[in-house]
């Protein structure tokens, strides 16, 4: 990368960590960081996929469980320093009415989707406050439109939600040591996993004969088929967004939540 763009967009020397990047949105975001130069590390329970992953972009893969903090500050202590996580593992299983939701259920989205986001910034943080890089750190989480306007549940949503309000929280945190945070919050973007659940392979979503909620009803669909810009999203579209909040594009971003939706949230 030569002209002064390109190096504004540049992540040669930078030590990445994606989370949850052995397939979709997670898979989108650490090929293109690795394109635009990081070294890229994929921390995923799904093994076989991110080992995959990696050897396509010239990366590493770890074995990684967000939701244990042991299992990732030794999945962070591995890299040897780091200037940029992604913390983009999650999970929508635990979707339906609160009616039809276990209490283990709502923890277990709970501590995917938000839990995990904080053990992942807080061993990335320590490693970055501890100075093994010359630059300052970045984190770049990924939301979802869910977390600004209600749609697959409680557990969900509000996790999603927290992510948001966390991500703006831990911008002002770290900022003294010059260490920026932004979230992208998604639209719909299919991934593996949903049509996975459409194949049958895996089960829906939501119970089959669930209770009577307001969440995913005729308002929901409408909108979810009515995007502004007349397609769905790609897990590119996302990692576009991700590797602007990485780069010295934004060098005075930080605390911002991003939706890349189509316009899903304006209709």
């Amino acid at each position: 990368m030569n002209s002064p763009i390109d190096q504004l967009f540049s992540l040669d020397g930078r030590v990445a960590l994606v989370t949850g990047g052995a397939t979709g949105i997670g898979e989108g975001i650490a090929r293109l960081l690795a394109a635009a130069g990081a070294t890229v590390t994929i921390g995923d329970i799904d093994v076989e996929g991110g080992a995959r992953v990696a050897e396509e972009i010239g990366g590493d893969a770890v074995f990684l469980d967000v939701t244990d903090p042991s299992s990732v500050d030794e999945a962070v202590a591995g890299l040897g320093g780091i200037d940029l996580l992604v913390n983009n593992a999650g999970t929508y299983r635990e979707a339906g009415s609160i009616l039809d939701q276990s209490h283990e259920s709502w923890k277990r989205s709970i501590d995917v989707n938000l839990a995990g986001v904080f053990n992942c910034s807080k061993a990335a943080a320590t490693a970055m406050v501890k100075g093994f890089t010359p630059r300052p750190g970045t984190i770049v989480n990924i939301s979802s439109v869910d977390g600004l306007l209600v749609c697959l549940g409680t557990g969900y949503d509000s996790a999603k939600a927290g992510v948001i309000h966390f991500t703006r929280s831990l911008a002002v945190d770290l900022a003294p040591h010059g260490i920026r945070v932004n979230a992208v919050a998604p639209g719909y973007v299919p991934v593996p996993t949903l049509a996975r659940i459409r194949s049958g392979e895996l089960p829906p979503l939501w119970p089959v004969d669930s209770s009577v909620s307001g969440l995913m009803g005729p308002l929901m669909k409408q909108r979810s088929s009515n995007i502004p810009l007349a397609r769905v999203g790609t897990p590119d579209d996302i990692a576009r967004a991700v590797l602007y909040l990485s780069s010295e594009m934004s060098s005075y971003v930080t605390g911002q939540t991003i939706a890349v939706d189509g316009g899903w949230l304006l209709v």
